[in-house]
């Protein structure tokens, strides 16, 4: 059994039904109603309303799967339990919910299929571009129907790096170098962060305080271009227990290798 061109044509599939509920956000978007959930968070109705529409989804076409979702589910029976399930979706129904709240379009959907606790379909979506970035484990990335290079790119005259806000926690102090160095840039938006460093619009990708469902579809679209992500706890990412660590932290550094090689060397100084 080939399991990339079996990943590849879930992909596939997978498109229409992610970008359809992405309509939902384009229609909501400047009217959407904010709340605020436990951990003060925002979240909108329409982050229920695309998340629902991803979960009946999910629940028709794969009725054996687990979901892991960042909002609270409507009706988590309709799904298998994660951990007994070999596979889990994993879903952020609007990352960048705090831009989508204030009518700001920088957003976008974030569906990935995970396999014994690997990212193996990732597909990014973001509504106001257009644009969807997908990849398959073993079968490369794209961004549309235009595969993405994979390989090490030799470094640019600026370097662009996406970083966090650092609004919870300080951010690393050598992030305060890089200011003096590179061009640094937060768009609000993790997943598009990964997604952008995939096609090649940012370098690196700085990310910390993140959720499974911020990082696996991105995670996986970078990773098939070439890209390697270091965690800063010293933690491997993956494979994860989603029945036991879906809710902690991940903070790590994404870029190619030599790029990569070269920062990290400014974290471990620092």
């Amino acid at each position: 059994m080939n399991r990339s061109r079996d990943y590849d044509a879930l992909r596939r599939q997978s498109l229409p039904w992610v970008r359809q509920a992405g309509r939902i956000a384009v229609e909501r978007f400047g009217k959407a109603v904010t709340s605020r959930k436990a951990d003060d968070s925002p979240v909108t109705d329409a982050d229920h309303a695309v998340q629902a529409a991803l979960l009946r989804s999910i629940a028709s076409r794969y009725p054996r799967d687990a979901v892991v979702t960042e909002e609270t589910q409507a009706d988590p029976g309709k799904h298998a339990a994660v951990a007994s399930a070999r596979r889990c979706w994993v879903i952020d129904p609007i990352d960048g919910t705090r831009n989508y709240a204030r009518a700001v379009p920088f957003y976008c959907l974030s569906v990935a299929l995970m396999e014994d606790g690997v990212p193996v379909v990732g597909i990014i979506y973001n509504p106001t571009t257009g644009e969807t970035f997908s990849a398959a484990a073993g079968a490369g990335a794209w961004l549309g129907r235009t595969r993405l290079p994979a390989g090490d790119p030799p470094p640019r005259m600026e370097t662009v790096i996406a970083t966090p806000s650092g609004q919870r926690n300080a951010l690393p102090s050598a992030v305060h170098g890089w200011f003096n160095r590179y061009k640094l840039r937060n768009t609000g938006s993790t997943a598009l962060h990964l997604a952008y460093l995939a096609g090649g619009g940012f370098d690196a990708v700085l990310l910390t305080e993140c959720h499974i469902w911020d990082i696996a579809a991105g995670w996986l679209i970078a990773r098939e271009t070439g890209v390697v992500a270091r965690s800063l706890d010293g933690r491997e990412l993956f494979p994860m227990d989603l029945a036991s660590e879906a809710g902690r932290e991940i903070s790590f550094l994404a870029a190619h290798p030599t790029l990569l090689d070269r920062l990290w060397a400014d974290l471990q100084q620092a």
